[in-house]
């Protein structure tokens, strides 16, 4: 027997188990059951691979049916379109659901709505009735699979990590960024740590270091705070402590300032600082569109078209270019998104959220994990854990990229030692 057909035979699903797909169904009939939708209800499906969308959004039909809530397909251009088409068709409701393959789980995220709207409500007709967010993620069967025409997963080998020390500091890291400056395939890491941007190699050697310039804040925070970013070429650094970001471009193994910058940035993400606290405003600008998060933002890491969002009480949630409508909470600022095993998919690196103590813990999770405590509003010790270690210190900040050009992500921590002085702690998968 070949190992991959070893794997597809462990991916199908025992005799009389339910399949992925099935559950799926199963999960959003039931959640739009519970929460007490009418029918009949329009039920829109989009997602790529569209075998799959089709897949579920029948099943869906089918396990709504047994339940008399008489559902109905809705056929649009997009979900905006599904309402006004199902409001249309006289629906009662509309069940809107996204499909993706996130190796190797299945996803299903959307939400469900009243389409009845109260015309007798004055000037302007008003929505009525229920609504609420679904989510539901299972692991990808050999059904699911097919479907999706994704290969299995090549590796069941368990996730094996190291944490190593890259650099001792003698001040607090405030912000944290990994890119490649010389393209050598191998990444720098990159500290803003008190007035000045600090770069190190991929092997713990300093390279560089540059001093702020930009004129200080009339409201700075008393403990550090900031933003590192590269974007086209340039390093955007902004301080809490400093009234405007300021760029830097990289020649000749150094940093050489090119003026002050705009407000702080991440990718096509942009924030609003608070003068005073160690946090953005939980309004920020997303690709060009306005995006309030439940609570200010401490810690923001992007992933492709996702984003981890941490807030300074410790809750958190993985957004797409939307507001959450659900967070997890006990998780600590030094937590990031990381592809760690080279499956195109982030594991999430989680610290925890305590603010005293002299030990702080690294957890790793997979998406779905961490995805489906979040849909419940749960707790992080309640997600299961792939891997995790205790390490001296908090975590107070981190990032994530590919520091030695293998193709897989590794994670630098930046710490908070009892005395005031920091680390730059490696996290990487080993061979």
């Amino acid at each position: 027997m070949t190992a991959l057909l070893a794997v597809l035979l462990a991916a199908a699903p025992a005799p009389g188990q339910a399949s992925a797909l099935e559950r799926l169904a199963q999960d959003v009939s039931r959640s739009v059951a519970e929460a007490g939708f009418e029918g009949p209800i329009g039920v829109y499906v989009e997602g790529s691979p569209a075998p799959a969308s089709r897949a579920v959004g029948s099943l869906v039909m089918a396990s709504l049916s047994t339940r008399r809530l008489a559902p109905v397909p809705v056929t649009a251009r997009d979900a905006t379109e599904a309402e006004r088409l199902a409001r249309e068709q006289g629906l009662r409701s509309l069940v809107r659901l996204t499909v993706s393959l996130e190796p190797p789980k299945l996803v299903v995220r959307g939400d469900a709505l009243s389409t009845w709207v109260n015309f007798w409500s004055g000037a302007t007709p008003t929505r009525t009735g229920p609504a609420a967010a679904v989510v539901s993620v299972v692991d990808a069967d050999l059904e699911a699979l097919t479907l999706a025409g994704a290969p299995a997963p090549a590796s069941t080998r368990p996730l094996e990590l190291s944490l190593g020390v890259l650099a001792k500091l003698t001040a607090l890291p405030a912000a944290l960024a990994i890119a490649d400056l010389d393209g050598d395939h191998r990444a720098e890491v990159i500290a803003l740590v008190g007035d000045g941007v600090l770069t190190w190699s991929s092997d713990g050697r300093q390279r560089g270091r540059a001093e702020l310039s930009a004129p200080l804040s009339t409201r700075p925070t008393r403990e550090p705070f900031g933003l590192l970013a590269i974007t086209n070429g340039k390093l955007l650094a902004w301080s809490s402590r400093r009234e405007r970001a300021e760029t830097f471009v990289w020649k000749g193994d150094a940093w050489r300032s090119s003026g002050l910058g705009e407000g702080p940035s991440l990718g096509p993400v942009v924030f609003t600082p608070r003068p005073g606290f160690t946090s953005f405003a939980r309004e920020l600008t997303w690709a060009g569109k306005t995006v309030a998060l439940p609570e200010p933002i401490q810690q923001f890491a992007l992933f492709g078209a996702m984003a981890l969002g941490v807030s300074p009480t410790g809750t958190a949630a993985i957004a797409r270019g939307q507001a959450p409508s659900s967070q997890l909470s006990g998780v600590g600022a030094g937590s990031t998104l990381a592809d760690l095993d080279g499956d195109g998919s982030p594991e999430v690196i989680a610290t925890s959220s305590r603010s005293t103590g002299e030990v702080d813990e690294v957890r790793v999770l997979a998406l779905g994990a961490f995805e489906s405590a979040q849909a419940r509003g749960g707790h992080l010790n309640e997600a299961a854990v792939a891997w995790q270690k205790k390490i001296d210190g908090r975590a107070i900040v981190a990032a994530s990229g590919d520091l030695d050009g293998d193709g897989v992500d590794e994670v630098v921590l930046g710490t908070w030692s009892g005395d005031g002085t920091g680390e730059l702690l490696v996290l990487r998968r080993t061979p």
